[in-house]
């Protein structure tokens, strides 16, 4: 397939160094700094501006079979995809930071075959994180009807210390675990193996053995209140979200037309006009009670410094917004529990539409493990021999099977069908094989 990527920034070269081995790679981009970035891996830099009708052509996008736009400037991404689109590309996909332009695409397609929202998908991964107690990562399949939990053990944790094989006659029906991580260690289970403090265990399932899993695992209720620093994009986004889950979150804004804005448009939350590093503020407002705390404002220093201070006040689960996804480690290394990329999460948005029978796909743990979703083939071998006979890739582990409206969690016992839609999970090296097998 060939591809055309639009934009070298940081979620560009995240989709150029997952494609360059199975795909012919052109990227544009203006800046020379950001091509030389390029030179280590196997693709065609061309530098110049991608909503230039000659770059393009230079580019040669009537021969691309996808084109993605993702530069920093949602303008030049919709008018780069139209650009593309007049030219024959077969496939535009645009990547924007604003919500209204989603509204826009819906009712008129502006050249642009698919849109994806950072901000939007991040507010609602946010959502999602706020909603699973201990959750470290999650993600949706089939149409939300199988969820992917990355739970962290804590200390205490009534899962801690406990072999698989003793655990899993108490696991929620409906719910499988698929991997512990440990350090930089991805651990396909056996029964033997114990759970340890600190451990990032994976569990798949439906939405509601999960939910089960991640209370049994965390020894939490769902949480009740929630303070939100940042009323930008996400924030509020984030805000409306948690008010239609009968929740009245906290949110402060430093900027006045901002907060003014925010408490018209958002009737169930508190509005605070207040720089959300004011540590006074913070212990006036007595908002170190609250069960989660989130931190989204537009850099990366104010969202460590607002994080660790919510910390330091009490506050249970925090969550931070992260613009360089480089910073995530360091994050939560220093106390932050959660560190969310909106670019990791824009990226991974894109790359499934880079292969064709995915319909999902989610990267872990810093590219050492994916979890895909994927339709069996009546050509597969797998077709009608049990998974315990079956020989599945070293790596890889079936966490789930949807089969008309039912969600199989299987065992040794269960043989697969053509048609029927697989959650897997594999380490890095074994996805080539089970895409291959699938």
């Amino acid at each position: 397939m060939r591809v055309v990527i639009i934009g070298a920034g940081q979620v560009g070269r995240s989709i150029a160094r997952e494609l360059q081995r199975d795909h012919d790679v052109v990227v544009i981009e203006r800046s020379a700094q950001r091509l030389a970035l390029l030179q280590q891996y196997d693709v065609l830099a061309i530098q110049g501006n991608g909503a230039s009708l000659k770059v393009l052509q230079e580019a040669e996008v009537d021969k691309a079979d996808l084109v993605i736009a993702s530069t920093d400037v949602d303008e030049v991404n919709i008018v780069a995809c139209a650009g593309s689109k007049h030219l024959g590309a077969a496939f535009t996909i645009a990547r924007v930071h604003d919500p209204e332009y989603i509204e826009t695409w819906e009712r008129g397609r502006l050249g642009v075959d698919f849109m994806v929202c950072s901000e939007l998908l991040t507010s609602e991964k946010i959502a999602q994180l706020i909603g699973v107690p201990a959750a470290h990562e999650i993600h949706t399949f089939v149409e939300g009807r199988v969820l992917m939990v990355e739970l962290l053990i804590e200390e205490g944790s009534p899962l801690a210390g406990r072999p698989l094989r003793a655990l899993a006659p108490e696991l929620p029906p409906g719910a499988r675990i698929v991997s512990l991580i440990r350090g930089r260690q991805v651990i396909i289970p056996g029964g033997e193996d114990v759970i340890r403090p600190g451990d990032h265990l994976v569990g798949v399932g439906t939405p509601e053995a999960i939910d089960r899993l991640s209370r049994r695992a965390s020894g939490r209720p769902l949480p009740q209140s929630v303070v939100i620093l940042g009323g930008g994009r996400i924030g509020y986004r984030l805000a409306l979200t948690l008010e239609r889950r009968g929740l009245r979150p906290k949110v402060v804004e430093a900027d006045p037309e901002r907060s003014r804005w925010l408490a018209e448009q958002l009737p169930r939350s508190q509005v605070f006009q207040n720089d959300a590093t004011d540590l006074d503020f913070l212990e006036r407002e007595r908002l170190g009670e609250c069960d989660v705390g989130v931190s989204v404002m537009d850099k990366d220093e104010k969202n460590l410094l607002s994080a660790l201070l919510l910390k330091s006040l009490g506050v249970k689960r925090v969550i931070a917004g992260v613009a360089d996804p480089d910073y995530i480690e360091i994050f939560e290394r220093v106390g932050v529990d959660v560190a969310v990329s909106a670019r990791t999460i824009i990226a991974e948005e894109i790359l499934r539409f880079t292969k064709s029978r995915i319909a999902g796909m989610s990267i872990l743990e810093g590219d050492r493990a994916e979890v895909l979703e994927l339709t069996v083939s009546e050509r597969s071998p797998l077709v009608g021999v049990p998974l315990k006979e079956a020989a599945f890739p070293q790596g890889a582990i079936v966490g789930a099977v949807v089969r008309g409206k039912d969600v199989i969690i299987p065992d040794g016992a269960v043989s697969l069908r053509p048609g029927d839609r697989v959650i897997v999970f594999a380490k890095k090296e074994a996805v080539a094989d089970v895409e291959k097998l699938l």
